[in-house]
């Protein structure tokens, strides 16, 4: 693994552990929201911007290489990685040619200026609906009379298992929670190869179709 991924892979999990709140499940695409501070990053500079690369794990020089790279290599059918750049058309607001251009050169961003009013707004929604390919309805709500720009991501992921589980290997079980309590589950049974282990957790890789791909499920060691 190179520098950039191990520091893409290392904003994950940091990201991770910030989110996480005992006794809930947290669900969080590292990637998304990389890309997003990512592009916003290309707009900043000063104190603002050493902060930001500080946090995202590289400079917005190296971040731009690297989604550049990366959304050269995605199968688009499994993968969608969609950005796009929203911004007010009021008269008043200027928008840097070089931040735009660069967003749209190494993230692919979509650039569109137009009022800040209902349009917009389902403009927006289905943009993210088409990118998801539905999976995601909305993004957003309302626009606050504030709002001059968005920086949208939008991601999804379709893949189908390299083996699929058959109805034999589905069985109901009880599922035991970190605090102890118990409740019914629907358990996928199957043998895996690919085993992970460190000294703090230990897991497997299973993978999709294509083998470009793969879940990788971990689970922690006891305390």
């Amino acid at each position: 693994m190179d520098r950039d991924s191990r520091a893409v892979a290392d904003f994950g999990v940091r990201l991770l552990q910030h989110c996480a709140q005992p006794g809930e499940n947290t669900l969080v695409s590292p990637l998304s929201v990389l890309s997003a501070l990512a592009m916003t990053a290309n707009g900043a500079e000063g104190e603002t911007l050493a902060q930001m690369e500080a946090v995202l794990g590289l400079p917005a020089e190296e971040l731009n290489c690297f989604f550049y790279s990366f959304r050269k290599q995605l199968d688009d059918n499994t993968l969608c990685l969609a950005n796009g750049i929203w911004f007010n058309e009021d008269p008043s607001l200027t928008v840097e040619e070089a931040f735009l251009q660069t967003n749209a050169d190494c993230y692919g961003a979509e650039l569109r200026r137009a009022p800040f009013d209902g349009t917009a707004l389902e403009d927006i929604n289905g943009w993210v609906r088409e990118a998801t390919k539905g999976m995601i309805d909305q993004a957003l709500d309302q626009i606050p009379p504030e709002a001059v720009m968005y920086l949208v991501n939008a991601l999804s992921f379709d893949g189908e298992w390299e083996d699929p589980y058959q109805s034999y290997q589905v069985s109901d079980g009880v599922f035991t929670t970190e605090d102890g309590q118990t409740q019914q589950a629907d358990f996928l049974c199957s043998s895996e190869s690919l085993y992970l282990e460190d000294g703090q957790a230990t897991g497997f890789l299973k993978y999709y179709a294509g083998r470009e791909y793969a879940f990788a499920a971990l689970l922690p060691r006891e305390g």
